[in-house]
């Protein structure tokens, strides 16, 4: 009878919680949506609204209403969708992190973390004596745990938080917001880790029957090493998983279930022996394959219920925990001061590092505070001190979370006006950080907004993040081995974003995206009509032959030139691009021709080389080049097939040959940069730089190659009829001359250390320029130019009449002479345009009247 009871009362309380649930989510995310509406003027992320909506809903009093069985507080209610909520968006956070840009910042995060987690447990610890009589009401068996409690709930960071707030606000691929999450992330761990020791000496310091401090590390070296098994059989499976669904742009139904009832078992291994999952699901999310459909299912399945559901409870949750009546001086003054002495062990720390760093103490600042946003990590930490040695299971756990308030009593509880007090310093710190993020995007928006992109001026050791846009499965095989050429150390190679205009224009296409409208059918009727999921094939095989992190979005373009080039600037400005690639408005046909398919595109170009904030790229592929297919492949595998052919012909020159072509300008000079780049990957490209220079008339007007010194360009005549030694004419150019500044650099780099050839020709005109540009034909695969407008005018002038017909002034006529070229002969072109950064703000200085 007893037992039938509890049962009983177990669901009724089960059923109760789940109708108050799901009055109070939808009155949250109605409620903050409403709110946010006002907040999102001034950049705040949604989190402060979802926050101030969980305190507005939470002071209805549904709870009392709904639920008829009394519990202790609302994370006894709520414990375990949190939990689960926490589990999922850190798998999420681990599936969507850069992991090449969080790498590249190992160092920086772990000077950071180290620093302001030492800082607090120091300053803790030396106030925790003060704190802890103000705080407490009652004396306790274990008091040293109790402050050891209280030092980690100083030095945490909800994680959760963090990532939530900067992704939402687009800062995960900026410096200062990448190195926010990294350390909050970084931080969480170091104080579970420290929560779980704590715990096991907690139940070693009790008389809990049935359950000691060994028996729960026991469970947790086993969590541990299911953790382990998991891991090392995740690639595998899923590696037969995107096999058996290969061309298609998801997996099945039932396959994705799978996964996700996986995920759940896996983050919940730790909940179970009463430990913290998120260590687990965040391993799970970062050593998940990233390649196929297998991935790409699980992003899209889990991505929107958790930014629309799920994290709005998760955060409104946090202020439903509010108990009005209850406040009082008491609750209000030891929660402004936890906030304040987080605040000043996470700004110390970060201020300290920052001296180290060499960061500006400003930047560091705006860390300490973001770094000092508690969420619900103190409701956690401070959980399994709220009893001590009675409860045995993890207080998130739903089991415990049921059942704890019907048969456990409470022998010690920490005073009541403490748990709120650690509630409200929770939510001040979280919507004090509101504002600071909002500094930080304006600053990071500005920062990129005037930052000198250009390739010219980058650092070799300077990750460069990159967008390629793509029309169709055709032009994409070419755009991501361009790509691939650019990224010369994968491993450091930051993600790659692939954005994907697919026509959504035609009637049969309508607002949806390609793979929705077949999502169903067969694979390989899925495989020949849908667009986009064979450009996510082309995708899929350089990510998993490259190694290289590529990933793909998907927008319609309904022929709108202005809102195209906006939605690919928005989508720039997200991603912090230095080099954005567009496709050419013509494409090659069998024939060799060169066809214009659809004329707004021609207008995109133009608009996006008008809105750019960087270095921007018109590719012609020309993909019928009877060079060779070599540019349609991944290096990996042209290379071999190459060095095969070369062999039978007995030709030792292996790699693409690219030629860039220089006259002066910043434009040109990006070309040679660019191609620079290419011309890292050793063995896999042969770059030759043609440099055009005006020559000075001899007496049969006959020029041939030459060099040139920083100073001077020596003009070389070796036809002399008289059969006299060479006449060599002279032409002063100034030190100070960029041009000349970036051909010494080409030489010292690239020349010198057989990187590069170098080939200089003099001409005297349009007309010699155009047979130059002609001569490139059917030599190499890859031409790159800049785009024009600022070269040297006695250069340029008058090429126009050696154009048949200028269509397309988004290249230039040098760009146009070369990519409109109808020859089989003719290889691919790359048309560059430098972005110059903005002056600074001018402010008029206006002389006070008189």
């Amino acid at each position: 009878m007893g037992g039938s009871a509890v049962n009983c009362a177990v669901q009724n309380v089960s059923l109760d919680t789940l109708f108050l649930i799901v009055i109070q989510g939808a009155a949250v995310i109605v409620l903050g949506k409403f709110i946010h509406l006002s907040l999102r003027r001034h950049n705040q992320p949604s989190a402060i609204s979802q926050i101030v909506a969980g305190v507005a809903v939470g002071s209805l009093g549904l709870h009392d209403m709904v639920v008829h069985v009394e519990v202790q507080n609302v994370e006894d209610t709520y414990g375990w969708y949190v939990s689960e909520a926490r589990i999922f968006y850190m798998f999420y956070v681990g599936l969507d992190a850069d992991l090449a840009a969080l790498w590249n910042d190992a160092h920086r995060c772990t000077v950071v973390t180290y620093a302001s987690v030492a800082t607090c447990l120091l300053l803790a610890a030396f106030v925790s004596g003060g704190i802890y009589g103000s705080m407490m009401h009652t004396p306790v068996r274990s008091p040293e745990l109790l402050s050891a409690v209280l030092m980690l709930t100083l030095a945490n960071t909800a994680s959760v938080d963090v990532s939530r707030m900067a992704a939402e606000l687009d800062l995960t691929a900026t410096g200062g917001g990448r190195l926010a999450v990294s350390t909050a992330i970084a931080t969480n761990i170091i104080c579970i880790v420290g929560e779980g020791v704590f715990s096991c000496m907690k139940l070693a310091s009790s008389r809990t029957p049935g359950y000691s401090a060994s028996e729960r590390l026991g469970m947790g070296v086993l969590a541990l090493l299911k953790v382990g098994v998991t891991m090392a059989l995740l690639r595998p499976v899923a590696a037969y998983m995107n096999r058996r669904n290969a061309g298609r742009h998801r997996i099945g139904n039932w396959e994705l279930v799978l996964l996700l009832v996986a995920v759940s078992f896996v983050g919940n291994f730790p909940e179970h022996a009463g430990f913290d999952g998120v260590p687990a699901s965040l391993l799970l999310g970062l050593a998940f394959p990233r390649e196929g459909p297998v991935a790409r299912s699980v992003m899209d399945a889990i991505a929107y219920p958790l930014h629309a559901l799920a994290l709005p409870f998760y955060f409104g949750a946090m202020g439903m925990r509010i108990n009005f009546s209850a406040m009082s001086g008491a609750i209000v003054v030891p929660a402004v001061l936890l906030t304040l002495l987080g605040l000043f062990g996470k700004c110390a720390g970060t201020m300290a590092a920052a001296r180290y760093l060499k960061m500006p103490l400003a930047d560091a600042i705006r860390l300490g505070v973001l770094l000092n946003i508690k969420g619900h990590v103190n409701m956690i930490d401070m959980s399994f001190a709220s009893s001590e040695g009675v409860t045995c299971l993890h207080p998130t756990s739903s089991l415990a979370t049921t059942m704890a308030p019907l048969i456990w009593p409470r022998v010690q509880i920490w005073a009541e006006q403490a748990l709120m007090a650690m509630v409200v310093g929770s939510i001040i710190s979280t919507v004090v950080a509101g504002p600071v993020f909002a500094v930080l995007f304006r600053k990071e928006k500005e920062a990129y907004a005037c930052s000198d992109q250009a390739l010219e001026h980058m650092a070799p050791d300077k990750e460069l993040r990159m967008l390629a846009c793509v029309h169709g499965a055709r032009g994409a095989p070419a755009m991501l081995s361009l790509l691939e050429l650019l990224a010369t150390t994968p491993r450091a190679q930051p993600t790659i974003h692939v954005l994907h205009l697919f026509d959504a224009s035609r009637k049969h296409v309508g607002p949806k995206r390609y793979h929705q409208r077949v999502q169903d059918s067969d694979k390989h009727i899925d495989r020949r009509i849908d667009d986009a999921t064979q450009v996510n094939w082309a995708v899929d095989v350089f990510t998993s032959v490259t190694g290289l992190a590529i990933r793909q979005f998907d927008v319609g373009d309904r022929g709108a030139a202005m809102k195209n080039a906006k939605n690919i600037h928005r989508r720039l400005e997200e991603v912090r691009a230095g080099l954005l690639l567009l496709p050419y408005h013509k494409e090659q046909r069998y024939d060799g021709k060169m066809v214009c398919r659809r004329d707004d595109r021609c207008e995109l170009n133009r608009k996006v080389l008008e809105l750019a904030p960087c270095t921007v790229g018109v590719f012609a592929d020309r993909p019928f080049w009877r060079g060779g297919a070599s540019f349609r492949l991944p290096t990996k595998i042209s290379t071999s097939e190459e060095t095969t052919a070369a062999r039978n012909q007995g030709d030792q020159k292996a790699g693409t040959q690219i030629a860039a072509v220089f006259l002066g300008g910043p434009d040109d000079r990006e070309a040679v940069a660019f191609a620079c780049r290419l011309a890292k990957n050793d063995g896999a490209i042969r770059l030759t730089v043609i440099r055009l220079v005006l020559g000075v008339a001899t007496n049969d007007d006959h020029r041939i190659p030459t060099t040139s010194a920083a100073n001077h360009i020596g003009i070389y005549d070796d036809d002399d009829e008289d059969g006299g030694e060479e006449e060599v004419l002279s032409v002063v150019v100034q030190d100070d001359d960029p041009d000349e500044r970036c051909v010494s650099e080409l030489r010292r780099e690239y020349v010198a250390k057989e990187r590069a050839e170098y080939v200089e020709r003099a001409v005297s005109g349009a007309v010699d320029v155009a047979a130059a540009l002609r001569a490139t034909a059917g030599a190499f695969a890859l031409v790159v130019v800049g785009r024009g407008g600022r070269q040297p005018p006695e250069l340029v002038v008058g090429l126009e009449g050696w154009v048949q017909m200028i269509e397309c002034p988004e290249v230039g006529p040098v760009g146009e002479m070369l990519a409109s070229e109808e020859s089989l002969e003719m290889g691919s072109v790359l048309v560059v345009q430098q972005r110059t950064a903005p002056p600074p703000p001018f402010h008029l200085n206006i002389p006070p009247a008189i």
